[in-house]
């Protein structure tokens, strides 16, 4: 071959990939593009009218609070969210998604108090604070409206619902009449979760139980009357809350249980007390007791006696089921005001909830030496101190146990007995009504039901008091004469009137005068208990959990969405969100709002730790997107298993974006090689298609079918892994990769050549369907490249994903070519074999010999698809061999390809018989 011929370009001659779409994704810089793109659009409009007529398929929104910019909890929950709504618009759905959030309550107020400095003490104007929190809201309401932009979430961002809104807010109002209306909402004396810090009742759902480390105490109290028996003896108990003991009023003992007088030695000398047998070892050696002696036993409910309160006073025993023997000394410390049993036995005999204890954790003037200390930090070494001096403590350590904390401020909590609206749970056979719709509704991951059922199981009544100032108040007026609550349904409606037409500010302004009809024109005349007329507003607010609980009332009833098909948020809602909304659709409407409620974990680091700035650990998803795009955090959401808690890293972003980039290069791909197709025009009818390209049809029908059923079923991560999967070996290591010589070398409108751009433009068009979901923006990206003679529209969200051609599915085409793909696995190792001997470089070098396969293959063109210049087949028995040796021919610089005919052409000497006629096609 002359030197001439070995530099001869024939690059010129071959059909090679054009496309504009890039290789590199870029993904920060194009991303706010393509925003910018459906923004102009109007895309989530543009979508909803092409889907009007649909059946509908409603995501309903769990609102987040506008408190400070998304973490990376928001990103992994929204794009769950968006990824159900858009592979449900996907299967035909109307899908309308109406984001919200929650406008009111604590995480707001604390955020602006740190922000203006001050505590809630230093609030002098109500009302002007109030609309600086509202001012609060509005502006992170603006900051995490375009950061979940950022994130690619279609949704009706203009109309997003709120909590502050007065429509909404009248909502929530309603609820309140309605409940009030039928006997499930009272006023009463309980002790509940009180924090201390923010100063306020909490519900259940607002407090975590954390480590705290606790005094543990043994203290006797002298028994005054009772049994013969007992004279001279003290009643023991064991508490780990020493400051509760100035509220004591009891001392319970379960009526079952044994109880002994035991003579003990103890270091302060020698004791006769009374306590439980099963506790009776135990105890002693925490008491450091070397000798002891019984002196008598009896069942508790043979005990009745009085004794002497730690702090003044006489108490008395009392039986009571809850009582357990497992620690303690078996008689329970009761204080009415500071515990829920100890409240319930209290009233059950008549005794006071005593509760010397402010909303700010010190002691009242109650209390008498101890008022103004801090029951935590002061209370408890004085009440030790002080028992101590009386010689009542037996023995003192420090414990670490699980303890109720607030959710918020991260602080141990007090149980405090305070007058407060309930919502009772078990009227009208309320708490089974709400197990019976638990049971009705789908809940993934399944486990879910049981968790939600217990916790419904045990619940308390619901606690709607809260003693802040930022959120919705409850509608109460009182009586300025004999205090009783006007609960009248006509004024309670007035009341939701005025709210929906101006907003809630009018309750709020002149804070704390008293109000006659002269203000408010819908007040009654005369309170009918007293004759006054004057009134007073009630100055607590609602827990904010029956702000975002009535979002059903609110936002969906309007529409005629109730129940809507899906609540999704993070598994902690079990006891807050999926909850709250629960009981008030239950009680109003006797159904759960919802037919499915799918959960999700929280975000960790790499090591499993919760996310703390004070640990340096925070991902932020504004910094991910800003270093590997939107795209690449959207991918690790859908591969993640969001069932449980998933974790976040650089380094374990580099799987998705290993996974990104393999989808985008075939995406490039497929594009390059069809950019001169029009299928209108050219492509190649079914049953004219090689046997290769109806086996890829086969196999993409399969993959629609098996993505959609993922998608239905919210398997987000087989979503993802069969599309980068399909993309990795079905395409690029399989069937791109044989096409290269088809595609590159033949004329463009060989027959063949147009067969393989038919399945590649079908398979393109239906990967951008099946990926935008999950890849929103690149599959718009790869969308806008498509030539323009395919006519893909505007976006790939608005195009409809159509069912494969019924042909396609072709069993016994499929059977065929999974044992030709077994066949090419045992050739490929061969072929890696020999060239790990040297004995060939490149697989086009080889003649394979392919023995002991049974049967004729006249649909396998197997040169193209095992990439070699020869093939022979030797059919036999026994297990198929390959044997690779040299081809003879010599190597085509236009294909590649060793060839025996090589100079056949004397047009063209230096390329193969194919390639030159291939080129005087070209030139004719």
């Amino acid at each position: 071959m002359s030197s001439k011929t070995k530099t001869q370009d024939y690059s010129q001659t071959l059909n090679l990939p054009k496309t504009d779409f890039p290789m590199k994704g870029d993904l920060p810089k194009r991303e706010p593009e393509l925003l910018k793109r459906w923004r102009e659009l109007g895309i989530y409009e543009a979508m909803a009218e092409r889907q009007k007529g649909r059946p509908s398929y409603v995501l309903h929104d769990g609102p987040p609070y506008a408190n400070g910019h998304i973490h990376i909890g928001h990103a992994l929950n929204k794009t769950l969210k968006d990824m159900v709504v858009k592979s449900r618009a996907l299967m035909g759905f109307q899908t309308p998604y109406v984001p919200g959030w929650d406008c009111h309550g604590l995480p707001i107020e604390t955020a602006l108090l740190k922000e203006l400095g001050m505590s809630q003490r230093g609030i002098r104007n109500v009302a002007s604070f109030r609309a600086q929190a509202e001012s609060f809201a509005e502006r992170f309401i603006e900051i995490q409206r375009e950061e979940f932009k950022r994130l690619g979430i279609l949704g009706d961002w203009s109309r997003p619902y709120k909590t502050l809104s007065r429509q909404y807010e009248a909502a929530v109002l309603k609820a309140f009449r309605l409940l009030l209306r039928d006997g499930y909402i009272y006023r009463g004396l309980k002790p509940v979760y009180w924090c201390i810090s923010c100063e306020t009742a909490l519900a259940e759902a607002e407090v975590e139980y954390k480590d705290k480390s606790s005094p543990s105490i043994h203290v006797s109290f002298p028994i005054k009357r009772g049994p013969s028996e007992l004279a001279g003896a003290q009643v023991m108990v064991w508490t780990t809350t020493p400051w509760t003991l100035p509220a004591n009023r009891l001392v319970a003992l379960h009526p079952e249980l044994k109880y002994v007088l035991v003579e003990a030695q103890t270091p302060s000398g020698p004791r006769r007390l009374l306590l439980g047998e099963s506790r009776l070892k135990p105890v002693m050696e925490a008491l450091g007791a070397q000798k002891y002696q019984i002196h008598g036993a009896w069942p508790g409910k043979e005990l009745e006696f009085t004794y002497e309160r730690p702090f003044g006073g006489e108490g008395r025993s009392a039986w009571a089921e809850h009582v357990s023997a497992e620690d303690g000394t078996g008689i329970v410390h009761t204080a009415p005001g500071h515990g829920e049993d100890d409240f319930y036995l209290g009233q059950r005999l008549g005794v006071e909830a005593y509760c010397p204890v402010d909303g700010a954790g010190r002691f009242t003037g109650q209390a008498g030496a101890l008022a103004g200390k801090q029951v935590f930090k002061e209370g408890n070494p004085a009440v030790i101190e002080s028992l101590a001096g009386r010689g009542w403590m037996l023995a003192q350590s420090q414990i670490q146990h699980s303890y109720p904390h607030c959710w918020r401020c991260k602080n141990p909590v007090i149980f405090r007995a305070t007058e407060q609206w309930f919502l009772n749970v078990g009227h009208a056979g309320l708490r089974q009504k709400l197990l019976d719709s638990i049971s009705r509704v789908k809940w993934v991951p399944a486990e879910g039901q049981n968790r939600i059922s217990a916790m419904v199981s045990g619940r308390p009544d619901w606690c709607l008091s809260r003693q802040r100032l930022w959120g919705t108040p409850i509608p109460m007026l009182y009586c300025a004469g004999c205090g009783k609550a006007v609960e009248d349904q006509a004024v309670l409606e007035s009341i939701e009137r005025r709210v929906e037409q101006e907003g809630d500010s009018f309750w709020f302004e002149s804070w704390g005068e008293r109000l006659s009809r002269r203000e408010w024109p819908f007040l009654p005349e005369k309170c009918p208990g007293c004759g006054a007329a004057e009134y007073r507003r009630e100055t607590d607010i609602l827990d904010v959990w029956m702000d975002s609980g009535a979002s059903w009332l609110g936002v969906l009833d309007p529409l005629g969405q109730t129940p809507c098909e899906l609540y999704l948020e993070g598994s902690d809602q079990h006891r807050g969100w999926f909850q709250s909304s629960l009981v008030l659709a239950v009680a109003l409407t006797g159904r759960a709002p919802y037919r499915s409620v799918l959960t999700h974990g929280f975000v960790l680091d790499e090591q499993g730790r919760a996310m703390h700035k004070s640990l340096g650990n925070v991902v932020a998803p504004q910094e991910v997107i800003g270093k590997f795009g939107a795209d690449v955090l959207r991918l690790w959401v859908a591969l993640s298993d969001y069932s449980d808690d998933v974790r976040i890293s650089d380094k374990l972003l580099e799987g998705p974006t290993d996974g990104y980039r393999r989808v985008r290069n075939t995406f490039r791909y497929l594009l390059g090689n069809t950019s001169d197709f029009d299928p209108r025009a050219q492509a190649v009818a079914y049953e004219k298609l090689p046997s290769l390209e109806r086996f890829m049809l086969h196999r993409l029908s399969e993959l629609q079918e098996r993505v959609l059923e993922d998608y239905e079923g919210f398997r987000f991560r087989s979503v993802a892994r069969r599309l980068i999967d399909f993309c990795s070996f079905d395409l690029s290591a399989f069937y791109l990769d044989v096409l290269k010589d088809r595609l590159y070398t033949s004329p463009r409108d060989e027959p063949a050549r147009r067969a393989a751009q038919t399945v590649m433009a079908e398979t393109l068009v239906r990967l951008l369907q099946l990926s935008s979901p999950i890849l929103s923006f690149t599959a718009e990206e790869a969308w806008g490249h498509g030539p323009a003679s395919w006519g893909l529209g505007q976006s790939v969200f608005l195009s409809d994903l159509g069912k494969p051609d019924p042909r396609w599915r072709d069993a016994e085409l499929s059977s065929l070519w999974e044992r030709a793909l077994k066949l090419r696995d045992l050739v490929q190792k061969a072929l890696e074999e020999a060239r790990a001997a040297k004995k060939i470089g490149s697989s086009l070098q080889a003649k394979v010999a392919l023995r002991g396969v049974e049967g004729d293959w006249p649909q396998i063109n197997w040169p193209e698809i095992l990439l070699v210049s020869e093939f022979e087949s030797h059919p036999g028995a026994g297990e198929p061999t390959a044997e690779v040796s040299l081809s003879a021919g010599r190597k085509c610089p236009r294909c590649w390809r060793y060839q025996s005919d090589i100079g056949s052409s004397p047009k063209n000497p230096e390329l193969c018989g194919r390639c030159a006629r291939q080129l005087e096609t070209l030139s004719a």
